[in-house]
């Protein structure tokens, strides 16, 4: 892993989990819109895997969103998404 897909991975993931997180990005306007799509269904994926109430349909549609912004992340960064 590059080290800037490394330090990606680790701010994202203190953001996932609820972290405070204050760090600048660069990146074309497309990746970074991506970027945070990204970020928002990985926090809302975790969350729900963590709340018993969340319905095992409702996890599979945010499983199957969160390939598809994987996928076009990395077509546009060419950054693997491994959370």
């Amino acid at each position: 892993m590059k080290k800037h897909d490394k330090l990606i991975h680790t701010v994202a993931s203190k953001y996932i989990i609820g972290e405070n997180v204050n760090i600048e990005i660069k990146g074309n306007k497309n990746q970074l819109q991506k970027l945070s799509e990204l970020l928002d269904i990985s926090k809302q994926l975790y969350e729900g895997l963590a709340d018993k109430h969340t319905s095992l349909e409702t996890i599979m549609s945010l499983v199957e969103h969160k390939k598809r912004l994987s996928d076009d992340f990395y077509n546009l960064s060419g950054i693997k998404w491994k959370l």
